[in-house]
């Protein structure tokens, strides 16, 4: 692995670490969001260098963050969200908006336009693989709340027969 490439990751975890601290995350959250938005950047250079293109490789990345904070959210006992946002931080395409409105405002419409195209692609893409995972988190949990009660009424049945 190239040394760029680690920097890039730790570089990620600190961004997500300064944001969370802003985001007034605390303890054992902000150590985990920062981890979150590490394995979120390794998971896009992963796809990014294996040929894949922008919008593909955040879909994964962001997939990957989801799925880590539905299990962080199990295991801390608190919001998806609490380390959700933090951890997404390096995955926000700030820099296409910027060079978007750059190039509005000095008339180069062509190229506004195709960085516009290409940031709001790489948005969808963050976007899409949050609701992905979860719809389908959801969907899995309240499923098993529902085994779990039709198990207890099963139960309950038998006991009033004795």
């Amino acid at each position: 692995m190239d040394n760029h490439i680690i920097v890039e990751i730790i570089a990620a975890a600190g961004s997500t670490l300064a944001f969370g601290v802003i985001f007034n995350l605390k303890g054992k959250k902000l150590v985990y969001a920062s981890i979150g938005g590490a394995i979120g950047w390794a998971i896009y250079i992963l796809f990014k260098y294996n040929g894949n293109s922008d919008p593909v490789s955040f879909f994964y990345s962001s997939v990957g963050i989801t799925v880590y904070s539905e299990i962080m959210a199990r295991m801390l006992k608190t919001p998806v969200t609490s380390t959700l946002i933090a951890s997404l931080i390096p995955l926000v395409p700030g820099s296409g908006v910027y060079f978007t409105m750059s190039y509005a405002v000095e008339h180069r419409i062509q190229e506004a336009t195709q960085k516009g195209i290409e940031t709001l692609m790489i948005t969808i893409a963050i976007t899409m693989g949050i609701v992905v995972v979860s719809t389908f988190s959801q969907i899995y949990y309240k499923f098993k709340r529902y085994q779990i009660i039709k198990r207890k009424m099963k139960s309950r049945r038998g006991y009033k027969k004795k």
